[in-house]
């Protein structure tokens, strides 16, 4: 804990208790199992209690939470807002599943990030939240291990640098990331977030680290004349398994590659919905979306 400062906040609990809470919290699979939310819950709590709650800005919590350097843009990068949403949902639900009868409920209201303290379960679920907050109708434990998984889509790589490949590679990433958003049970990151920190360090591990993505969707493109093919497969994060592959082949029209992108995110977006590993509802409203 940091030394605290003369404007330190009056609490109606003491910081040992709220640390006690803090500490059980990330014992619940919803806050074990991401290292990023720990340490962003660990990091507006610590600053709050010390008396500076003032510093919790978004370029603040990009630096100390989320490793970046010191010439970050929070209006060129919304990644700080993503993990802050994320936050607010895994509080939420952690208070009206097994942290329900804990006496502290900590809660951040909506357009900053210091954190609030309080014994009032009926302040807890409205303030701060709103409709697109609320993960599910449906509170079970099944439906919300479901909504908090996060699917990467990593730039295709390709081997001519070309203009138009950039193109097609590019806007595959991109139309790829937009479909699978029409899947309501699971979180899409954004694609040029992903593309960004990429570019930068092609290190899936590291990328993980800063979105705490589930599962990356990743490919490369091979141009020979006017024929393309292409090589997809899905990663589990947690243990690094290939849960799918599959190769697509086709002539390639100069003309029209957005052709060529459509009949490549249909066939991801079926072998998805076929495996029944990761997405198995909603496929006839994504594909209906591409003709």
């Amino acid at each position: 804990m940091n030394n605290v400062s003369p404007n330190a906040p009056e609490l109606r609990f003491s910081k040992e208790l709220i640390n006690e809470q803090l500490q059980k919290m990330f014992l619940d699979p919803i806050f074990a199992n991401s290292e990023i939310l720990r340490k962003f819950l660990a990091f507006i709590v610590d600053m709050t209690l010390a008396g500076h709650a003032d510093w919790l800005k978004e370029y603040t919590v990009a630096v100390n939470v989320l490793d970046k350097s010191a010439d970050f843009k929070p209006q060129d990068n919304g990644i700080v807002r993503i993990h802050a949403g994320r936050l607010r949902r895994a509080l939420h639900n952690y208070y009206i599943h097994n942290g329900e009868s804990d006496r502290i409920k900590i809660f951040i209201p909506k357009g900053g990030y210091v954190p609030v303290f309080t014994d009032d379960n009926n302040q807890f679920s409205i303030q701060g939240l709103n409709a697109d907050d609320k993960l599910l109708s449906d509170p079970s434990p099944f439906a919300l291990k479901e909504k908090l998984k996060i699917i990467a889509v990593l730039p295709f790589q390709h081997f001519h640098n070309s203009a138009l490949e950039n193109s097609l590679a590019d806007g595959l990433g991109l139309q790829l990331s937009n479909a699978l958003m029409m899947f309501e049970k699971y979180s899409v990151a954004a694609y040029y977030t992903v593309s960004d920190l990429w570019k930068k360090n092609p290190d899936i591990s590291k990328l993980v680290s800063i979105i705490d993505i589930n599962y990356i969707i990743s490919g490369n493109i091979q141009r020979m004349e006017s024929k393309v093919r292409s090589h997809i497969q899905m990663i589990d994060c947690q243990n690094g398994i290939q849960l799918w592959s599959c190769m697509h082949e086709s002539e390639f029209d100069f003309e029209d590659i957005f052709k060529l992108q459509d009949e490549m995110v249909e066939l991801i977006i079926v072998k998805l919905s076929d495996s029944g590993k990761l997405i198995s509802n909603k496929k006839t409203k994504v594909l209906a979306s591409l003709g």
